[in-house]
Formats: structure tokens, C-alpha cells, sequence
């Protein structure tokens, strides 16, 4: 049973084993991160040709000759087979390296700083005071974790919360000159945004 490997569109690599049935899948399978159909895909991989394993060489000293086949004697007929089922959503491969992580911590603080910058900049130029801009800058901080990452992970979503509410609290600071109690709705909203794009 051959190992297919699928790149998806979005980025996130995926595999699984699978028995094709001539030459095509048997059935379905999508990108386990963004739902896409990757059938098409496993079909070109399984066009490409595989080399077959080498078989060892026997020597025989001598062999008894074939006996004729009658021309009016029909083969017997193969048994059907079953095709194997292909999963809905294969396994995504994991990272051999740990350094994306990085890289997605880094996408979170640059996505959280440019979204404080942004929610502070609005407040200076207009002097008025938008508390749920909060939520721009969790969507700017999961984002940016997410792209740098090349896809989303649990802990990574954790991350990204607790940036975006470092930012968000930090940015509500400096425009009240304390933190008042009414925006914690915009903080929590900012910390939710974060977590599921990041996650």
C-alpha cells in the first residue's frame, strides 16, 4: 500500500496510506487544516510513476516445459476487490523542526504591536476613545502568528492571547491613564479573536 504525500494551497503538507483503484483514489480526502479537497492532488501523485521493488533472481537448473493452453478453456475470473476506504481527513505531517514555533511567537508580538500602534494612533489623531479596537488587535496578532507559523497550533493560540491582551490592556493604559474596568468586555473579545485565528 503506497504513502501519499499531498502539499495543499494553503500550505500545510499532509499523508496517508492508500490502495488505488486503476490508478485513482478510491475515495475522498481533504487538507485536515482548511477543509479543501485534495483529491485531485492525490490523484496526480498517484499517476507518477513508483518503481517497483527489486525481485531477487533465481537460477534454476532446469525447468519442466509449459504445458499447452487449450484455446477453448477460459481463464478463470479474477475475484472482485474491494476498494480500500481513504480517510476524510488524513494526518497533517508534523514539523521536523521546532523553529516555526518561533516564528509564530514573533508573528504574534509584530501582529499585537501593530495593532496597539494602529488603536493608539486612531486615539491621537481623533481624540476619541474606541475601547473595541481591542478587537482588531487580536485579529492582527492571530493573524500575523498564523502566517508566520504557516498554519495553527493549540499552543501557538495561547500565545497569540496572551499578546493581544498585553496589548490591548497596555494600549487602554496609556489612553485613560488607568485601566478602566468597563473595557475588560473589549480585552476578553480581543483574547477570543486571537486564540481561534491563532488556533
Amino acid at each position: 500500500m503506497p504513502e501519499i504525500q499531498v502539499q495543499c494551497d494553503c500550505g500545510q503538507p499532509y499523508k496517508f496510506d492508500v490502495e488505488p483503484v486503476d490508478g485513482q483514489m478510491p475515495g475522498t480526502v481533504a487538507c485536515p487544516t482548511c477543509g479543501v479537497d485534495g483529491t485531485e492532488k492525490a490523484n496526480v501523485v498517484l499517476r507518477q510513476p513508483h518503481p517497483a521493488p527489486a525481485q531477487p533472481r533465481l537460477r534454476l537448473a532446469s525447468a519442466a516445459p509449459a504445458a499447452p493452453e487449450s484455446p477453448n478453456v477460459a481463464p478463470p475470473p479474477l475475484p472482485p476487490s474491494r476498494p480500500a476506504m481513504a480517510p476524510a481527513y488524513a494526518a497533517p505531517v508534523q514539523e521536523e523542526s521546532g523553529s516555526n514555533f518561533g516564528m509564530g511567537i514573533l508573528g504574534a508580538i509584530l501582529g499585537a504591536a501593530v495593532g496597539a500602534g494602529l488603536m493608539y494612533g486612531f486615539f491621537m489623531m481623533t481624540e476619541f476613545r474606541f475601547p473595541l479596537m481591542g478587537v482588531g488587535t487580536g485579529a492582527l496578532t492571530g493573524l500575523g502568528a498564523r502566517l508566520m507559523f504557516r498554519g495553527t497550533d493549540h499552543s501557538l493560540g495561547v500565545v497569540s492571547a496572551i499578546a493581544a491582551a498585553i496589548a490591548v490592556v497596555g494600549t487602554l493604559y496609556a489612553m485613560y491613564g488607568e485601566f478602566p474596568i468597563f473595557n475588560i468586555i473589549s480585552v476578553i473579545v480581543s483574547i477570543s479573536i486571537a486564540y481561534r485565528v491563532a488556533s
